[in-house]
């Protein structure tokens, strides 16, 4: 037994170092599964609610105490919740992201309830009877809930919140078989997880990108689980005892939906190359083989659009690639803002050669490095502004010495992003004997400091 909860402490904490998103999800299914045992051996009791509890306890414990020198080192950058006051999901696009998942966990909720209704007896009516009235009152309350949600905007609430419930009824019935009952858990938790990121957003997202993905990713496991599960539960029933002309309809429904969900890497990767890539882009497993052929518009100093050419950085990649030994730090250009990172080939340098930079991208580094003053992450990216902006050579040698720079990089981002006379006076230290010049070539110039 305590291999047994040291097991589960250890596969639920150790998500806080590995993915913190799991983390909570997880632990709130652990958590279900104690309830769930506490139940099966006392029953709907005060020593079962007393047991949960103190179960429940031990398991969030264990797993934080065997994890405890991570979590009490470790700062997050996203510590808090808010509403989400943003667009909301519709139902057409929900359906065509979970709709294959949905259709399985559909068929499951259609064949507990049958199997439920199944043993309606004239006896068993009898004994849910007291019951009937206040599930009136709430079946009666529930429709201007689902009413007033999607005036607010929550589109899908209506269908997702219906099936949590649902799920939930029929899981709480009793005499279910274990692994039907986690099934059916599994179902709404994961249906459950899909409303939420419609209500709340971590705080500090940008937009709600990275809480609907990272639950969503979760969501995908839980339903993959569930659908297959489901899918050899029903097949035996669905191939044996089912009409053929009901039969056909299922299989063929399930096939489309499966082929259509099969059409998505063959759509989205196609696609997703002509937004990034060149049509004249090869096909090949060198990363960098796109540089050669591909082009796009950055935001300059002055706020306009400029198309950057990146066949010359390509050239100078490659030869710092040749021709640098060892891990030198290199200057290169941080972009000015969180888009402009994510929509440039910001950090070019560092990415392409392993060479450490001053600053990687800002958004990046503020949330990889969040137990530290944000002031860290904005003075280094100062210091790389006025590295290339000043057009003091003193200035900027303290700068490469602070920061033990050895070669400076000016290409297309550089050009953009900071003042041309700043870029000039590297050509200035050149003929001082600060710098010498390594490489050039119609956009890119690499300098060394001298020694």
């Amino acid at each position: 037994m305590a291999l047994f909860w040291f097991t589960g402490a250890l596969a639920i904490g150790v998500l806080r170092p590995t993915n913190t998103w799991d983390w909570p999800t997880y632990l709130f299914l652990g958590i279900l599964a104690v309830i769930y045992h506490a139940y099966r051996r006392r029953g709907l009791s005060l020593s079962m609610v007393g047991q949960g509890l103190l179960q429940v306890v031990a398991l969030a414990a264990l797993s934080t105490l065997l994890f405890w020198p991570f979590i009490a080192n470790y700062g997050t950058g996203y510590q808090s919740f808010r509403l989400w006051e943003g667009s909301y999901t519709y139902v057409g696009n929900y359906l065509v992201i979970h709709g294959l998942f949905l259709f399985l966990a559909l068929t499951h909720l259609a064949r507990e309830f049958r199997a439920w209704s199944r043993s309606w007896t004239q006896e068993k009516l009898a004994e849910l009877q007291p019951a009937a009235r206040p599930a009136l009152v709430l079946m009666v309350a529930y429709v201007p809930l689902l009413l007033a949600l999607m005036f607010r905007g929550y589109w899908i609430a209506p269908v997702v919140l219906t099936l949590i419930l649902f799920a939930g009824v029929l899981g709480l019935r009793p005499g279910l078989p274990a692994a039907r009952r986690v099934l059916l858990i599994l179902i709404a938790s994961a249906l459950g997880l899909t409303l939420l990121v419609e209500v709340v957003v971590l705080e500090g997202d940008i937009g709600r990108m990275n809480t609907v993905f990272k639950f969503y990713m979760q969501v995908w496991l839980m339903l993959s689980i569930a659908g297959g599960a489901a899918l050899a539960l029903a097949w035996p029933s669905i191939s044996r005892r089912w009409p053929l002309t009901r039969r056909r309809a299922w299989l063929i429904v399930l096939a489309l939906l499966i082929g259509a969900a099969a059409l998505y890497p063959l759509l989205a990767t196609p696609a997703k190359w002509r937004v990034r890539m060149s049509e004249e882009a090869p096909t090949t497993l060198d990363g960098m083989a796109f540089m050669k052929t591909t082009s796009y518009a950055d935001a300059a100093l002055d706020g306009s659009s400029q198309t950057i050419e990146l066949a010359d950085e390509y050239a100078a990649l490659r030869w710092l690639q040749r021709n640098v030994e060892g891990s030198p730090v290199i200057a290169e250009a941080t972009p000015p803002n969180v888009g402009e990172a994510y929509r440039s080939i910001g950090s070019r340098v560092a990415v392409y050669t392993g060479l450490p930079t001053i600053l990687g991208w800002d958004w990046h580094q503020q949330q990889q490095r969040a137990a530290l003053p944000d002031a860290r992450i904005r003075d280094r990216m100062n210091d790389v502004a006025t590295l290339y902006n000043t057009t003091d050579p003193e200035q900027a040698l303290a700068l490469l010495e602070e920061y033990d720079v050895r070669y400076i990089y000016v290409g297309s981002q550089e050009w953009l992003y900071y003042r041309p006379e700043g870029l000039r006076k590297f050509d200035e230290m050149v003929a001082a004997g600060m710098l010498h010049q390594v490489f050039r070539n119609p956009s890119v110039t690499v300098y060394r400091v001298r020694d």
